[in-house]
């Protein structure tokens, strides 16, 4: 209840929050079900599920004193939470402008009529920047697993096998070894495909000195890491290990640097410095990174125009990349929790250049 008591705390003038979007029902109750309407008042929070969900629901929810109400036979999730939030006395209700669709908002308006409804997206996302130690244990474990998966990978990685042959055994690996789910679609990008930052795995063959790029992750209860390596079959071109070498000096300046206090734009110049002086600022186009929850893509982010302050607990990736079209590309990313006297790197796997 105290994700819920810290929301109204940023409220001002809002009666009642209708929480609709998956991940966010999961933020505030812990429990990850694809359908479900959560009513949230300064004084109580309810649950609104059918009998498919009814029963987990319930066994979550109650040492957390949500209340968990069914429905069924005719009645409907909009009816349920009216009856609701008529009970409360509640006049605004605030809705996540930053989740649903045009058509969702609509709907609300329609089967709720009578109620101000006040954007509260932004409020919810800002609560969500910093982790629980809950949140940081789930994260940590998606990590490890993800790690532990890269270890393997490496015994599988040999000339003529494809991107989406690796892909494919990275994504088994992931589940095997304890995620719940992938982060997101896996990168793989072999020789000049490498210098495509979000390339999809092809059915390409590794040739003798192609880099190899993997961007990939598992999750665990819900909750995402992310990692990039780039390695290399047999001798990478000097072009590309000069490159790697670039890349891994300004990731490591990121590193050695950043801590609480700093804006994202401060971060991401850390590595972009490195990077320009080396003679490739036309080659480093994206941001140096983002956060991780729920969502693969969270506040705050890295990047040159970023203005917003990193706070301990907040969680952000480092993953600096130089891309020459025609040549390939390198990338190397790790997965930090913000502390106050600098960092905790959850991303154990090795970092020195990497040939099969």
């Amino acid at each position: 209840m105290e994700k819920i008591t810290n929301l109204f705390q940023l409220l001002d003038g809002v009666d009642a929050v209708l929480v609709t979007s998956q991940n966010n029902r999961q933020y505030f109750t812990g429990f990850k079900g694809t359908f479900g309407f959560l009513v949230l008042t300064r004084e109580q929070a309810v649950y609104i599920t059918d009998s498919r969900y009814y029963e987990m629901a319930t066994e979550k929810m109650k040492p957390q004193g949500i209340k968990v109400e069914l429905i069924g036979g005719g009645l409907t999730a909009y009816q349920k939470s009216d009856e609701l939030l008529k009970a409360s006395g509640a006049k605004t209700v605030g809705f996540e402008d930053t989740e649903i669709t045009v058509a969702e908002y609509e709907a609300l308006k329609a089967k709720l009529p009578g109620y101000e409804f006040v954007p509260v997206g932004e409020q919810i996302l800002k609560i969500r920047q910093t982790k629980t130690p809950v949140e940081l244990e789930y994260i940590t474990k998606a990590q490890a697993v993800t790690d532990k998966a890269f270890s393997e990978i490496l015994k599988f990685i040999k000339k003529d096998v494809t991107e989406r042959d690796i892909a494919t055994e990275l994504e088994y690996y992931l589940k095997k070894n304890g995620g719940d789910g992938l982060a997101f679609d896996t990168i793989i990008a072999s020789g000049t495909n490498s210098s495509k930052p979000h390339a999809h795995p092809t059915d390409k063959k590794i040739a003798a000195g192609d880099p190899i790029t993997m961007d990939f992750a598992a999750t665990f209860n819900g909750y995402c890491a992310d990692m990039t390596r780039t390695v290399f079959c047999g001798e990478p071109a000097k072009e590309m290990r000069d490159i790697y070498g670039i890349v891994l000096k300004a990731q490591l300046n990121v590193l050695n640097n950043v801590k609480a206090g700093m804006t994202g734009k401060e971060v991401d110049a850390l590595a972009r410095e490195v990077i320009t002086a080396n003679g490739f600022k036309e080659n480093f186009q994206h941001g140096l990174g983002h956060s991780v929850g729920l969502d693969i893509h969270e506040k705050p982010t890295m990047n040159p125009t970023s203005e917003e302050v990193l706070h301990e607990n907040q969680l952000i990736t480092v993953e600096p990349g130089i891309y020459v079209p025609g040549l390939g590309g390198v990338r190397i990313e790790d997965l930090i929790i913000i502390k106050n006297d600098g960092i905790i790197n959850l991303t154990k796997s090795p970092k020195d250049i990497i040939i099969l």
